[in-house]
C-alpha cells in the first residue's frame, strides 16, 4: 500500500502544478491597443506611453531590460487652468483587480482636475487587450500586480515631458490592488533599476483600502509622505498591520497618515450596494518578503511568489474563503476623497481653495 499511497501524492503534487503552471503569468507578444502620445499634440484625454510588462519581480533588477515592451495608456484629465506658464501636480491613478470598467480610477482623475491637479487614470487590464468578460485568472495571467507596477513607473518617466505637468508634484495613488502597487512604489529596490538611482520619484502616495503586509530585505523607502485609507469594518485587510507599518515608517522619519472609515468594508467607492460577500477569497494573512535577489516569499508558508507550484501552495495556505464586507458606503466615499484632497493640499503647500 505504501507505492499505492506514494503514487497518489506524486499524481496530486503533478496536477496541483500542471494546474498552477496554466495559471501562472507568461510573457507573450504584445497586443496594443493605445497609441503612443505626443503631449504636444494631445496634451489629455485618451493618451498611450511606453512601459514593459513585468511577470515577477525578478523583472525590476534588470530595469524591465528582459521584459516584453509595449504601449501602456489610460485617461488623464487636466484643469482648466494648466498651461505651459501654469503647470500643475498629477495624480497617477491605478485601478484595482476588478479594473476601471465602473469609471471609478476616471472620476477620480476629474474630482481632482475640478481642484487644479491632473489625473492619469492608467488603464493596466485594456492596455493588455483585457475586457470586462475575462475572468479573474485570464486578468492575473495577462497583467498581474508587477505589470501594473511597471506601468505606474512609466506614467511617471512619460509625464517629465508633458509641458503642462509639475515634475516635482507627481504623486500615485490606487484601489485596492492599485493600492498594493502604490506602496511597493515606494521602495528603492523595485524603482532604482527602472528610474535610476538620480531619476524621478513620486512625491506623494496615497493607498484605497490596499493591505500593509509587505516586507524587504533592503527595507529602503524613498521617503515621500503616505495616506493609507482603510475600511473599519473591510475583513479582507488588516488595520493592525497598516498601523505597524505606519509606525515603522515614522520611525524613519516618513510622514504617514493613516485614516480609518468607521463601518466602511472594501471597495467603498465601487457602485454595488454595501454587503458581505460569503465565499470571497480573502489574503489579508498573507505576508511577502521581497529577497535582496528579487525574489517574493511568502513568509507564513515559506514558499516562494516566483514559480507557479510555489505560489499555488502558499495560496493555499495563506489565503481563506471567509468572505469580507464590501460595496459603496457614502460617508467613507465623501471622507476619503475630502482626505486625500487636504493630504495633497499639504504636501504639496497648496491652500484648501486649491491655489499655489
Amino acid at each position: 500500500m505504501k507505492w499505492f499511497k506514494r503514487g497518489l501524492i506524486g499524481a496530486v503534487a503533478i496536477l496541483a502544478v500542471v494546474g498552477a503552471a496554466s495559471l501562472w503569468p507568461k510573457n507573450e507578444a504584445a497586443v496594443n491597443v493605445f497609441f503612443p502620445t505626443n503631449w504636444q499634440d494631445t496634451p489629455y484625454g485618451v493618451v498611450g506611453f511606453p512601459t514593459f510588462n513585468a511577470m515577477r519581480a525578478a523583472d525590476f533588477a534588470d530595469g524591465g531590460a528582459a521584459a516584453v515592451r509595449q504601449t501602456t495608456g489610460g485617461t488623464l484629465v487636466l484643469p482648466d487652468a494648466a498651461s505651459a506658464q501654469n503647470k500643475v501636480p498629477a495624480m497617477v491613478i491605478l485601478h484595482g483587480s476588478g479594473g476601471d470598467w465602473s469609471g471609478r480610477s476616471v472620476n477620480l482623475a476629474m474630482y481632482l482636475a475640478r481642484r487644479g491637479i491632473a489625473g492619469l487614470a492608467v488603464d493596466t487590464f485594456a492596455a493588455r487587450n483585457l475586457r470586462s468578460t475575462d475572468d479573474y485568472i485570464e486578468r492575473l495571467n495577462k497583467a498581474p500586480i508587477y505589470s501594473q507596477m511597471a506601468d505606474a513607473l512609466s506614467a511617471l518617466q512619460a509625464l517629465q515631458s508633458h509641458p503642462y505637468i509639475d515634475t516635482d508634484r507627481i504623486g500615485v495613488t490606487g484601489f485596492s490592488l492599485g493600492a498594493g502597487s502604490t506602496l511597493y512604489m515606494m521602495f528603492e529596490p523595485v524603482i532604482e533599476n527602472v528610474l535610476g538611482e538620480n531619476g524621478p520619484r513620486f512625491s506623494a502616495y496615497a493607498m484605497f483600502y490596499g493591505g500593509c503586509m509587505v516586507e524587504f530585505d533592503d527595507f529602503r523607502v524613498e521617503g515621500s509622505p503616505l495616506l493609507i485609507m482603510m475600511g473599519e469594518a473591510d475583513e479582507s485587510m488588516s488595520v493592525p498591520a497598516c498601523e505597524s507599518f505606519q509606525k515603522r515608517l515614522r520611525k524613519m522619519g516618513v510622514d504617514v497618515d493613516l485614516k480609518v472609515y468607521p463601518g466602511a468594508g472594501h471597495a467603498w467607492d465601487s457602485p454595488s450596494p454595501q454587503e458581505f460577500q460569503a465565499g470571497a477569497w480573502s489574503t489579508r494573512d498573507c505576508r511577502m518578503r521581497w529577497t535582496k535577489n528579487h525574489k517574493i516569499i511568502e513568509t507564513t508558508s515559506g514558499y516562494s511568489m516566483d514559480n507557479a507550484f510555489g505560489a499555488f501552495m502558499a495560496l493555499a495556505q495563506c489565503a481563506t474563503q471567509d468572505g469580507y464586507t464590501m460595496g459603496f458606503n457614502e460617508n467613507a466615499y465623501n471622507t476619503s476623497q475630502t482626505d486625500l484632497l487636504a493630504f495633497l493640499n499639504r504636501v504639496w503647500n497648496r491652500d484648501s481653495a486649491g491655489s499655489e
